[in-house]
């Protein structure tokens, strides 16, 4: 009786080794790599990596105006076979004594609006001016003050890139690269008097 017993062991830890030496569960490319991200043209080999293997790709939520310009406000998640694997989301700042809301100006103040659970002190200082940029392994921030009276009141502008959804890995290279120039890209497709900046 043992001598079955542990050839069924043996047999069956053959099996797993094998299946786990075929490559059978190593996911490819089913979709194509998006030409915009959240409706901002992108670079596809710049923004390749953040999009994981799978079947679909799929994005929900700010779609653009009839007009063509983009929300000031609000989050847009790309979903990869239905996992969340990159949220984009922007959020206005106004001087607290002018405008009393929604938050005062930098990203401190944005993380703990959105309660993003993140910390600066955890992050890396890009650029400190004109624009505050941040970027952690899996995220990045970028405050853009508007420099000419904004219609909407906004002193400034706050865009992040979310991969915490996304496989675990270190982002922070793709993200330093990418998360200023689409943020500027963004902001610009809101349209004039939303946060100009000349």
């Amino acid at each position: 009786m043992k001598v079955n017993a542990i050839g069924i062991l043996i047999a069956a830890a053959s099996l797993v080794a094998l299946q786990g030496c075929s490559g059978s569960t190593s996911k490819e490319y089913a979709y194509e790599i998006p030409g915009d991200l959240c409706d901002v043209e992108i670079n596809n080999e710049s923004y390749s990596s953040l999009f994981p293997p799978g079947d679909s790709v799929k994005k929900i939520g700010m779609d653009p105006y009839e007009s063509g310009s983009l929300p000031a406000g609000g989050l847009c998640t790309v979903f990869v076979d239905r996992d969340p694997v990159i949220r984009v989301d922007t959020l206005g700042s106004r001087d607290r004594e002018s405008g009393g809301g929604p938050i005062a100006p930098g990203i401190d103040s944005y993380l703990e609006e959105r309660r993003f659970g993140l910390s600066v002190a955890d992050s890396e200082l890009i650029e400190e001016i004109p624009n505050e940029v941040r970027v952690w392994k899996d995220f990045a921030a970028v405050h853009v003050p508007c420099t000419e009276s904004s219609g909407m009141d906004y002193t400034g502008m706050n865009v992040s890139i979310d991969l915490r959804g996304n496989v675990d890995r270190d982002f922070s290279d793709e993200l330093k690269a990418i998360i200023e120039p689409y943020a500027l890209d963004r902001i610009e497709r809101m349209g004039p008097g939303v946060c100009d900046n000349p």
